[in-house]
């Protein structure tokens, strides 16, 4: 009997701080400008990319990457997170901000990295491809 005071004291505080107001964080892919990537890449050896990206909204922020791998091909979208209610996102302005990939090589001949620019106005997905060479961590 001691604890249902305790039980209600929690229940009101789950209850009475939830917010519905219709609100709700979506994501989309954001359009890649251009990637810094070496002409090649060593074996075995860690490698920070700067991604270039553009933005939909001052409101839109970086979320993550979305990347998918298929033997040698590496597909990489940069993810955007924004919240649905918000109208007072502006669209002037710089919107191209970078983020930082961090890959690590584990072929030893080469990979083709396809990171997404949007679609085509006949609703293609588009990508900025680079084809980039393994050499031998010992040369």
């Amino acid at each position: 009997m001691k604890k249902l005071p305790l039980l209600i004291f929690v229940a009101y505080l789950i209850l009475g701080c939830s917010k519905d107001d219709g609100e709700s964080l979506n994501q989309e892919l954001a359009p890649t400008v251009s990637v810094n990537i070496p002409d090649s890449l060593k074996t075995g050896q860690a490698y920070e990319f700067d991604v270039l990206y553009k933005k939909t909204t001052h409101c839109h922020y970086f979320s993550g990457f979305d990347v998918s791998k298929n033997e040698n091909t590496i597909v990489v979208g940069v993810v955007n997170n924004y919240r649905s209610v918000n109208n007072n996102c502006s669209t002037n302005g710089n919107l191209q901000e970078t983020a930082k990939l961090n890959f690590v090589v584990e072929r030893e001949d080469f990979y083709i990295f396809r990171f997404w620019q949007g679609k085509s106005s006949v609703g293609e997905d588009m990508f900025l491809t680079k084809e980039v060479p393994i050499i031998p961590s010992d040369l």
